[in-house]
């Protein structure tokens, strides 16, 4: 059970191909479209623990709410500021009264979560014809 389903069992969870920085910025601009659609104004962001950060006593990333306008300027001021780390540390991204959640995974990959079933697949769909494969159960759809 990973991080997006612990609080709900009932969520499926799908992931993205292994993604390079490029990748991962196209992804999240289609991830970002999408929830402007379902109108999504603000997400909670959990970025994981980095032991590194703590030993030098620098501070960690903190949860926070962000508009969803400036998801991506916060994420690329938390990793200037090394407080998250490519394909090393997970952030995960609770778009508020979506029904979905998405993470960017230490595997550098992008995981998508949720119990609404065609909400998932619609999600997964529109980042597939963006041309970025992503899998269920290791299948791709």
């Amino acid at each position: 059970m990973s991080k997006l389903t612990e609080s709900n069992p009932a969520a499926r969870e799908l992931v993205t191909e292994s993604l390079d920085k490029g990748l991962w910025w196209n992804t999240l601009k289609v991830i970002v479209q999408f929830l402007y659609a379902k109108n999504v104004e603000q997400v909670r962001v959990e970025c994981g623990f980095d032991l590194n950060r703590e030993l030098e006593g620098k501070p960690q990333e903190q949860d926070q709410i962000v508009q969803l306008g400036d998801l991506e300027a916060f994420i690329r001021r938390s990793l200037d500021e090394g407080k998250v780390k490519w394909g090393r540390s997970d952030c995960c991204f609770y778009p508020l009264g979506a029904g979905v959640t998405f993470m960017l995974c230490n595997d550098a990959d992008v995981h998508l979560a949720s119990a609404d079933s065609s909400l998932l697949s619609e999600l997964a769909h529109t980042i597939s014809a963006n041309g970025i494969k992503v899998y269920d159960s290791g299948q791709l759809i």
